[in-house]
């Protein structure tokens, strides 16, 4: 998706009961996109923001990073919970102007 000069990649990620991963118990996440590393806090100020109305992340993206990616990228999820937890999945290949992704968490 294109919103002005900057890109953005939703992806949702549900957790291992498949429901809705809690944000709330989250205190970061990782996305590994290709050679990009994005990172979730709770901030809105961040590379990667939460819509609660669509339930999933927006991963922002400049021009020049989309341009260096190929048609086919790899995203590698790391999650860090308050507790202390972490999880993490793994997209293997995944078309970088498709969007809405749905992760799966491993343990």
């Amino acid at each position: 998706m294109k919103q002005g000069n900057q890109f953005y990649l939703e992806v949702q990620v549900f957790d291992e009961d498949d429901n809705f991963l809690n944000v709330s118990s989250v205190n970061k996440i990782q996305f590994n996109i290709g050679e990009l590393t994005k990172t979730y806090d709770g901030t809105q100020v961040s590379d990667v923001t939460y819509d609660n109305e669509n339930s999933c992340f927006k991963i922002w993206l400049t021009e020049d990073e989309t341009f260096k990616m190929s048609q086919t990228i790899k995203i590698d999820v790391r999650i860090l919970f308050k507790n202390d937890v972490i999880l993490g999945s793994e997209i293997d290949s995944m078309y970088f102007y498709e969007s809405l992704k749905k992760v799966n968490l491993n343990v």
